[in-house]
């Protein structure tokens, strides 16, 4: 099956990886992949206070203020919660094989990151700002996050679109769980020089790291 994620010709300054999985285990991170999330994790407090890695995240934030949405406060791209957390607590979160690849990647290459169920969206997906007034369920508890102004991906097989991802946080309805075998990544990059090699860094790891760490039988990769 494959994946269509196409871009609304109004995001100029947003340019995105791909990469398709197939085959992938939702299984706990293996010895190796922790290893290597505690390498990233070690690596990123030595480097975050550096200008270049500040100009990093300046980049990104610039790349998703539009209109009323701003990137701050609770609203601040997915890797740098990441970095949050590393700080606070010395290593990444724990959550299962796919999910901390992505987030170690996510934190390596300094770029958010969507990580989708094409079981649970669909392989249909378009890329725009959210609409006034939309939201969606982003965990268990039922919190929301306001879509409004918000680089949004939506699975367009459904009428009207439905939005499943952000790269702040991802929807319930679209987060993978035990028993998905296809999911899609979504790399959010600026377009410019050093964020368009970080975001090709990006989806090589997590396309070479889903067959190493999580046992899936094919990877795709495109922008």
């Amino acid at each position: 099956m494959a994946i269509s994620v196409e871009v609304s010709p109004d995001l100029l300054s947003l340019q995105v990886g791909v990469v398709e999985i197939q085959g992938v285990e939702i299984c706990p991170a293996t010895v190796e992949l922790q290893s290597f999330c505690h390498q990233v994790a070690a690596e990123v407090l030595h480097q975050h206070h550096s200008a270049a890695w500040d100009q990093q995240c300046q980049e990104v934030r610039q790349m998703l203020r539009h209109g009323k949405f701003k990137a701050s406060g609770r609203s601040k791209p997915a890797q740098e919660y990441l970095l949050r957390c590393v700080t606070a607590d010395g290593v990444l979160p724990v959550i299962n094989g796919p999910v901390d690849l992505l987030n170690a990647v996510s934190l390596h290459c300094n770029l958010p990151i969507s990580l989708l169920s094409v079981g649970k969206c669909s392989n249909n997906l378009w890329v725009e700002h959210g609409k006034p007034g939309e939201q969606f369920v982003f965990n268990s508890a039922g919190h929301a996050i306001d879509l409004t102004d918000l680089i949004t991906t939506y699975d367009r097989s459904e009428d009207p679109m439905r939005p499943v991802g952000t790269p702040i946080k991802d929807s319930m309805a679209g987060k993978i769980e035990i028993g998905d075998r296809h999911l899609v990544v979504i790399v959010y990059s600026p377009k410019t020089e050093s964020a368009l090699a970080r975001c090709r860094v990006a989806t090589k790891l997590l396309a070479d790291g889903m067959v190493k760490y999580c046992n899936a039988s094919n990877t795709a990769i495109w922008k």
